[in-house]
């Protein structure tokens, strides 16, 4: 279903930078825009806008309430998804991919969610296979992590906080030897040889300086040199990962990093709660590209991030949903709005401007996916990924002589307006429903799985609850904030952030 033609009533370029027009026609060849027409007849009542990227999410199809990985801080919520119900890649994906299409994204960041990690490779295969049938743009990151098993940290200190029949079940469960850093690059070059696509770009992902040895970071900087490949990674989300940095880096965790050859114009992190003026200067010269999850870290209680100072400092921006929206329906447009009324500033302090919040929504997200500039503005020899948005519904009750429409578009834009989304020219949702696969029926298997694994880990829930307990008294008891002299040889499994 791929366009040639799409007409509006509307149009608006560049939200925030560009002034609004009306009956027009945009050509579409070779998933870009051709030729935009104006003052063309057209019956279409919609609005077309720039189609939105989240640049950082999990893929989880199966949302982590649903299985009683509820809210809470981070450090303790992990243990609940160690055990999460298996599906699928493909299913799992797919389902993700849906939600975010209904709400007008067009590319995405996806962390893979483990389920199964000694079938790994099928796993990823399976969900590039689902970004192709949905049609939607996917970063692949496929985690890498070689310390740090459970905790930020002495795992000895850990155990202790657990009964002795509980610490052999632990090891014995979530832990195992890691792969070298080598083997592990390796292996993402396997799968990008069977994924990466016109939509599907495989990317190397470090989960986090936690749980990653130098020697693995210098491996991907290495490779991510060499071959050009993207890099994503979580970075200081909460204060027991700013604590631990500081207590094994005294000299600076991005100094650090960077000195290693992480920090450079292909990484994408997420979140930077916890950064500090001198760091996000430093991310800013080497134009690595933060993305902002505010939903997801007031629901894990990881803070605020320094959003106007990082603008000010000239950090870019993009945005991201983390599978973890603040009504739990990844609804892009509601994400747009709790992050500009939070970090608008009291009184009246500058905050974000829209222009720059939606090209961090648009443009510099769909670059954090893909590498490219060729996004987040309706113009010729850009990508053609639209946004058709209902605007009788959204503004039935408008005075237009009075309403600004921008800020209009802003207060109510949600996934309940986007009539119509298309990704390089292809149509993935059409008058709201997504056209690539039958959802429904997709839905329901996933669903039908998850419930049927639910008895394979009703007898490890107890133990992950009592695991989650030793790990909040091993961060108050401040032992994350002991310096140690050599990585772990664990790696957690199979479940990973």
């Amino acid at each position: 279903m791929m366009a040639t033609c799409v007409r509006a009533k509307m149009l608006l370029r560049e939200p925030g930078r560009s002034a609004w027009e009306e009956n027009v026609a945009i050509d579409v060849k070779d998933g870009r825009i051709a030729h935009i027409d104006a003052k063309v007849q057209s019956s279409a009542r919609h609005l077309l806008i720039p189609a939105l990227a989240d640049a950082h999410d999990h893929g989880r199809g199966l949302r982590c309430t649903a299985y009683g990985a509820i809210d809470q801080p981070l450090e303790t919520w992990l243990p609940l998804l160690y055990e999460a119900p298996r599906t699928s890649g493909y299913l799992n994906t797919a389902i993700s991919l849906c939600r975010l299409a209904h709400a007008g994204v067009a590319a995405v960041v996806s962390c893979h969610a483990v389920q199964d990690a000694d079938n790994l490779h099928s796993e990823l295969v399976e969900a590039a296979r689902a970004a192709n049938d949905v049609g939607m743009r996917l970063a692949l990151v496929i985690p890498l992590r070689d310390r740090n098993p459970l905790v930020y940290g002495s795992v000895e200190k850990l155990l202790a906080c657990l009964n002795p029949r509980d610490r052999s079940a632990v090891l014995e469960r979530w832990a195992k030897p890691a792969l070298a850093p080598k083997e592990q690059v390796d292996r993402v070059h396997e799968v990008a040889e069977c994924c990466d696509s016109p939509l599907v770009n495989v990317q190397l992902g470090p989960l986090a300086p936690q749980w990653v040895s130098d020697e693995l970071f210098e491996c991907i900087a290495e490779d991510s040199a060499r071959n050009g490949r993207r890099i994503h990674m979580h970075l200081l989300e909460t204060r027991y990962q700013r604590e631990w940095a500081d207590a094994q880096y005294p000299q600076g965790l991005l100094r650090h990093l960077d000195a290693l050859g992480i920090l450079c114009e292909r990484l994408t992190v997420a979140h930077g709660v916890w950064l500090r003026p001198d760091e996000m200067d430093l991310l800013a010269e080497r134009r690595v590209i933060v993305s902002i999850n505010t939903s997801s870290n007031l629901r894990l209680r990881s803070g605020l991030a320094p959003v106007r100072e990082m603008l000010r400092r000239g950090v870019r921006l993009a945005v991201g949903i983390d599978g973890f929206s603040v009504d739990d329906d990844d609804d892009a447009g509601r994400e747009l709005r709790l992050l500009r009324w939070l970090h608008d500033g009291p009184g009246f302090a500058h905050g974000i401007d829209l222009a720059t919040l939606w090209r961090a929504a648009t443009g510099v997200g769909a670059e954090a996916v893909t590498g490219r500039a060729d996004a987040g503005a309706l113009q010729p020899g850009m990508a053609a990924d639209m946004i058709a948005v209902d605007w009788e519904a959204l503004s039935y009750d408008a005075v237009e002589s009075l309403a600004d429409r921008t800020e209009l578009l802003m207060a109510r834009f949600g996934r309940r307006y986007v009539r119509d989304l298309w990704v390089a020219g292809r149509r993935v949702v059409e008058n709201g429903a997504v056209v690539g696969i039958d959802e429904a029926t997709t839905e329901a298997e996933l669903l039908a799985r998850a419930r049927a694994d639910a008895s394979r880990i009703d007898h490890a829930r107890p133990l992950a609850l009592r695991l989650s307990s030793a790990i909040e008294r091993f961060y108050s008891e401040g032992y994350h904030c002991a310096r140690l002299e050599a990585p772990d040889s664990v790696q957690l499994s199979p479940q990973e952030n």
